[in-house]
């Protein structure tokens, strides 16, 4: 791992293991801000969802934040956890800022800053669960491989074609 991955991986995880923590320590804040996007949300057909069920979510969603975070940010699989942190990244940003439910301008902005930052984190994921490293990917390796081969067996070929010709076989 190179140094700049080194320190943009712990960099970009570490909202989402504050964040976990946080939820898997007090679902109560985190299950309040769940209510006030429910109904909403079932307006769109998504089933009532009640407090206590509300609170194991988000202790399961921060457990899981925190999982995939540690290990983004140590570099273990990183392609995956990076993709597990985005598709995350979504809810918890829709649901910890729901811009469309205030009038308030002052928490209207709020929450608009707190989507622009879950955006440009998401951003930064997307690519990371792309990012292979500086190493080709296993579909390239496998078709320049194939190549090689190909091209061998037409050496191999051309070769032996040029031996009996010349050895008359």
């Amino acid at each position: 791992m190179n140094v700049l991955r080194m320190v943009a991986r712990p960099l970009i995880a570490l909202p989402f293991i504050v964040d976990g923590l946080s939820a898997v320590k007090d679902p109560d804040e985190h299950a309040e801000q769940f209510q006030k996007v429910s109904p909403y949300l079932e307006r769109l057909g998504v089933p009532p969802v009640i407090t206590s069920d509300a609170k194991m979510a988000s202790r399961v969603l921060g457990a899981f934040t925190v999982a995939a975070g540690t290990s983004y940010a140590l570099g273990k699989s990183p392609r995956v956890c990076a993709t597990a942190l985005a598709a995350a990244a979504v809810p918890i940003a829709l649901v910890q800022n729901p811009v469309w439910t205030t009038k308030d301008p002052v928490q209207r902005n709020r929450y608009r800053r707190g989507l622009e930052r879950y955006g440009a984190a998401l951003g930064g994921l997307i690519l990371a669960s792309v990012d292979r490293e500086g190493e080709p990917s296993k579909a390239w390796r496998l078709q320049n491989w194939r190549e090689q081969q190909l091209a061998l067996t037409r050496a191999r070929n051309e070769t032996w074609e040029a031996a009996k010709e010349a050895f008359d076989i």
